[in-house]
């Protein structure tokens, strides 16, 4: 089992990669109209404000400080009032939604004054949401349902989020025949619907909630629908990540970057990349891809310095990871020197010496090893200064986004998020010895406490593989089934089925370590447990129709099998998982299902079928670009065949590379 992986700072998920929904993608639709229409179907003050509305939509996007937020908000207000006067309340109540992301930006902007901004847009959403259903607007209801659930979403109030959005879903639909600026309100709630169900880690309604988005677009002649195809790309694109389905995210991001690049939404541009380049990296064989990817909404959020809240240092570390795998260790370096010398303030240079880190660990050389121990060590120290630390988030010159504390602090502390850090800093190079071990666990244990006392339970579940990791390390099975147990009952009291399928996984895992390390009678105990969850696992994967996750289940119970001395079984569930990786298009995890049904023909005293699966995986391994694997499967290739040029072969690769 893996400790766990942050490809996002602390407090955030992928979708935060994006920001909060800026505008409402309307700017376009709302410039052809006062463009198209005479003085007879629209009047003067109608056609002015219509092109208030598109600047201050517009203002929002390209935004660099905080006093262009403010700006815009103004002119997104000049709008709303002409609207008002003009009697057309459709166009106004897209208008005080316009109001309310400004305040929604500004709330995030601004630090720890942020607060007042953002009780500001729920005071104007509650108002608006009053005086129309006083007035018996529906459409102004579903409008400011709309808005209410953006802002509890912000406020990581979930279940209160996912009810306003269903609310306004339901009144959308009441509304009847409605103009075409309106109709667009329509894919929006889906939309906003969408993005709960993915943070509520309800992957399979997410990706429907996007598929009939985009159904919605594809129905409607919405000449503005840019911005809606590229959230919704980055919708389905997000789903997909956190399933590892990395063919589907490549192939979704493709098709939504055109349209963040037509709408000039630079944010949404820089995740479309940023998620490209993380499933080219995880897929194999497309390094030099990812690395180009990455490098690009690297740049994008160095230009955003507004609302980049640590993402650039994220992408440089993905970048780093790719020209790695893609050997070329000199290009790696450079980057990371690079920004090492400009980055000011504790968040980045953490996130940057823990790029240094895996950097120094990948090219293993002379005094790498040392040098990487040296500077953990050294972030370890910035790290234990807790309170020096936090007043620092605080502080404008850390030239992140500034509304990071406050967006932490909705659901962990600032020390939380310092803990964090700690367990990135500490795991990846701490795995050398017992004690260095030791000191991992306790700063990841420290972790799981402060998460635990904040509330937040995904958090905190997160926080708990980097524990088990480390038990199992330590030669402590039993410890780390039981925080795995743990994190499995967080994540069924959250409803995040898929989440809970994941833990059982470790948890089963666990367990069959814990069985492996046991001689006594309870060790057929702890392998009939491990089979039992697995089993829960593949159909709760099964339920919400998540294939690698099927696979991954199949894997396990070969192992299973393979223990329990059945290598029949075993072949036929690593055949399973053979056919669910190559549906998916994951050929470096082809390679180890196929490696798996290699050993289980080795057990039914088969070797020549045991040598076809060692050639098929070395060829799925090169297919995948991972020399390290490759490496290792000609190896094992060798082993199969009992031959002196495979065992050369081998060797001349491994000196290669």
């Amino acid at each position: 089992m893996e400790a766990t992986e942050y490809f996002v700072p602390p407090g955030c998920d992928f979708l935060d990669a994006a920001g909060e929904t800026p505008t409402d993608g309307l700017a376009q639709l709302f410039s052809l109209e006062a463009d198209a229409a005479t003085p007879e179907q629209r009047s003067r003050a109608a056609r002015a404000a219509a092109l208030l509305f598109s600047l201050a939509e517009r203002a929002l996007l390209t935004a660099e400080r905080v006093e262009e937020l403010e700006k815009a908000q103004h002119t997104a207000v000049e709008a709303w009032h002409l609207f008002m006067a003009d009697g057309d309340f459709h166009s106004a109540a897209w208008s005080a939604r316009t109001v309310i992301h400004a305040l929604r930006a500004r709330s995030c902007a601004c630090g720890g004054t942020g607060a007042r901004f953002a009780a500001a847009a729920v005071a104007l959403a509650e108002e608006e949401l009053r005086r129309a259903r006083l007035s018996g607007d529906d459409f102004g209801e579903a409008c400011f349902l709309m808005s209410m659930a953006e802002l509890h979403c912000d406020a990581k109030n979930l279940d209160e989020g996912l009810r306003c959005a269903e609310a306004a879903s339901a009144a959308f639909l009441r509304c009847g025949a409605i103009p075409a600026t309106a109709a667009a309100g329509r894919v929006l709630v889906v939309l906003v619907l969408g993005e709960l169900q993915v943070r509520r880690y309800q992957f399979h309604e997410a990706e429907a909630a996007a598929q009939q988005a985009l159904r919605l677009l594809d129905a409607s002649e919405d000449a503005g629908a840019s911005a809606c195809r590229a959230r919704a790309g980055l919708l389905l694109g997000v789903a997909g990540r956190l399933q590892q389905k990395h063919a589907a995210v490549i192939a979704s991001t493709k098709e939504a970057i055109p349209w963040a690049q037509e709408t000039g939404d630079l944010r949404l541009l820089a995740a479309l990349m940023y998620l490209l380049a993380s499933s080219s990296h995880s897929l194999g064989g497309r390094f030099r891809a990812a690395a180009a990817a990455a490098g690009e909404a690297q740049r994008l959020w160095e230009q955003m310095e507004l609302r980049a809240s640590g993402w650039a240092q994220c992408a440089l570390s993905l970048q780093t990871q790719a020209l790695l795998a893609e050997t070329s260790h000199d290009a790696a370096k450079e980057a990371l020197r690079q920004h090492m010398r400009t980055a000011r303030g504790p968040g980045p240079r953490v996130l940057l010496r823990d790029a240094w880190v895996q950097c120094l660990k990948r090219l293993d050389g002379p005094g790498d090893r040392e040098k990487a121990h040296a500077i953990s060590d050294k972030t370890l120290a910035t790290l234990q200064s807790t309170s020096e630390l936090s007043s620092a988030w605080e502080a404008r010159e850390l030239e992140l986004n500034p509304g990071w504390k406050t967006r932490c602090a909705t659901w962990c502390d600032s020390d939380s998020a310092t803990l964090c850090y700690s367990v990135i800093a500490s795991i990846h190079v701490k795995s050398n010895s017992w004690k260095k071990v030791e000191e991992a666990c306790k700063w990841a244990e420290q972790a799981k406490q402060k998460l635990h006392g904040s509330g937040d339970k995904y958090l905190e579940a997160d926080a708990i593989p980097s524990i088990a990791k480390c038990y199992i390390l330590l030669g402590r099975p039993s410890d780390a089934a039981s925080v795995l147990s743990e994190r499995r009952q967080l994540f069924r009291e959250l409803g995040a089925r898929s989440r809970e399928a994941e833990a059982m996984l470790d948890l089963a895992d666990a367990l069959c370590k814990e069985q492996v390390s046991r001689v006594d009678s309870r060790a057929r105990r702890f392998l009939r447990d491990a089979f039992q969850i697995c089993q829960e696992a593949l159909n709760a994967f099964s339920d919400v129709g998540q294939e690698t996750g099927m696979a991954k289940a199949h894997l396990l119970l070969a192992d299973i099998y393979m223990h329990r001395q059945e290598p029949s079984e075993a072949e036929h569930e690593a055949r399973q998982a053979e056919q669910l990786y190559r549906r998916a298009g994951e050929s470096k995890k082809v390679a180890k299902a196929v490696r798996k049904l290699g050993f289980a023909c080795c057990e039914q005293d088969r070797p020549s079928a045991a040598a076809r699966c060692a050639s098929e995986a070395v060829v799925f391994c090169r297919k995948a670009g991972d020399r390290y694997a490759t490496a290792e499967m000609l190896s094992w290739e060798a082993q199969c065949l009992g031959s002196q040029r495979v065992r050369l072969r081998a060797a001349a690769f491994a000196l290669r590379h």
